[in-house]
């Protein structure tokens, strides 16, 4: 692990993922979900960015994580697991994806998706505008990424109640406002 936040650190320019290699390098426990949210954080930035190999051999590293009942841990691998379901669906690679979500979606119940999409599309909203009502562009942007997390984390697998073309307009969205950060 260490070898490659190390190379990612060198190679890539950029404020948001040199600060995450940082933090991942000094503390990274498996156990932790904030660790994991890390982890997560730095993979979906590189996406963000356009690195999609980098983005998808950081989600690699969570691939191995046992389902133990923690379902904090759980869902954080989960959500690097939908984001590389993601990258090898946009570069034509359903293989590798479909055996990824097949054991992603053992631990789901789409009847559990019933109430998501009010919650959906109406939280990270209020909560991004909130952060620009405050003048907070990091806390506007910080949901944001919260918000493109949960979309990825949801379109990838299917089954919830939103269509995967809102999905992925607001993962367009999203990207093409958080790739303004440097």
């Amino acid at each position: 692990m260490q070898d490659l936040i190390e190379k990612i650190a060198l190679s890539v320019d950029k404020k948001k993922v040199q600060g995450l290699c940082k933090k991942i390098l000094k503390k990274c426990n498996f156990k932790s979900s904030r660790d994991l949210d890390n982890v997560v954080d730095l993979a979906t930035w590189l996406y963000i960015y356009g690195y999609d190999e980098k983005a998808a051999a950081v989600c690699d590293l969570l691939d191995g994580i046992p389902f133990t009942g923690n379902y904090d841990i759980c869902h954080r691998v989960d959500t690097a697991l939908c984001l590389k379901a993601r990258i090898l669906r946009e570069q034509g690679e359903p293989d590798g994806r479909e055996e990824l979500l097949e054991r992603i979606n053992e631990r789901r119940d789409p009847k559990l998706y019933l109430n998501g999409a009010d919650h959906y599309r109406n939280y990270f909203d209020v909560n991004i505008r909130s952060g620009e009502s405050l003048n907070s562009k990091a806390t506007a942007n910080g949901w944001r990424l919260c918000k493109m997390r949960s979309a990825i984390y949801y379109r990838e697998p299917g089954g919830f109640p939103i269509s995967d073309e809102e999905f992925d307009r607001d993962i367009q969205d999203l990207v093409n406002i958080l790739k303004q950060e440097k």
